[in-house]
């Protein structure tokens, strides 16, 4: 049988919160994702893929995002994310712009 690799130590708390935000995002529930993940920062504030997902959210329902605090979380591993939600920010301001409703 397969050993499974090691994952970092994670409470079964914050695996809970990040697939409960995860599982909005993936149902297209933006506004619920940026909900949960408003209120899962206040719990773990330095948790990065919450607020990776926090941003995603926040593009998607047109609410402000900080791009210099999304710039700093920057790293090889989340560059995807950063890209997708600067993109996300970058299409609504497009659309906002030609005057093209944007939800």
């Amino acid at each position: 049988m397969r050993k499974k690799k090691p994952r970092e130590s994670m409470p079964e708390e914050l695996q809970l919160a990040i697939g409960l935000v995860w599982g909005h995002l993936n149902a297209y529930q933006h506004e619920q994702a940026y909900l949960l993940a408003l209120g899962c920062l206040k719990v773990w504030p330095h948790e990065t893929r919450l607020q990776l997902m926090a941003a995603y959210a926040a593009a998607e329902v047109l609410e402000p995002v900080d791009r210099e605090q999304l710039l700093a979380l920057r790293n090889a591993q989340n560059d995807a994310w950063i890209k997708l939600v600067l993109r996300r920010l970058d299409i609504h301001q497009d659309a906002a712009s030609a005057g093209l409703p944007t939800a």
